[in-house]
């Protein structure tokens, strides 16, 4: 069996080839895991699966000039972030009542729906900051070097590590060892 890596690479090879159907695959293979991060970036889970599939049509526009050379499932969740990013920017820009008007604040009802331990964990990453948020998921869920963390976010690797650790231990102190 053609181990996790393999599998990338022969996926960025086909996809750099021009290979429509290897979208596809992509999609199947990451679709979960990207969703769940736009959504945890983004606190919306409706906003979360358009931000992926934004990624995903630019993909297939561009195909003749994007060239992935990484990691594939790095490569993904950084374009992922970076939309998140970027949509975050716009959400800030927004005054409360617009934000409540466009769905981008979740309703109590649907807070309530979630599990208590989600809500926890999920109330303790909206009081850090955005940066730190991000460094944080992409470490952990998107398993990404701090590195690649620091090209994404366009700063140094201490700056990335800063983050990380101002982020974590902040993120221990709100949730006060319950998860």
């Amino acid at each position: 069996m053609v181990d996790s890596r393999w599998q990338d690479k022969i996926l960025i090879v086909r996809y750099n080839r021009g290979d429509k159907e290897v979208l596809r695959r992509m999609y199947a293979r990451y679709r979960r895991d990207l969703v769940t991060l736009a959504t945890t970036l983004l606190f919306d889970k409706n906003q979360g699966e358009d931000i992926v599939h934004e990624v995903f049509v630019k993909l297939v526009q561009n195909r003749e000039r994007i060239r992935i050379t990484s990691s594939l499932r790095g490569y993904l969740f950084r374009a992922v972030a970076n939309n998140a990013r970027n949509a975050n920017r716009f959400v800030r820009d927004k005054d409360p009542a617009t934000m409540a008007e466009l769905g981008m604040i979740p309703s109590p009802t649907e807070q309530i729906v979630q599990a208590e331990r989600c809500e926890k964990l999920t109330s303790a990453l909206q009081q850090l900051p955005y940066e730190q948020r991000e460094v944080l998921l992409l470490r952990h869920y998107g398993d990404l070097r701090f590195k690649a963390i620091a090209k994404c976010q366009g700063v140094s690797i201490a700056t990335v590590q800063g983050r990380y650790s101002y982020g974590l231990q902040k993120l221990r102190s709100l949730l006060k060892g319950e998860l």
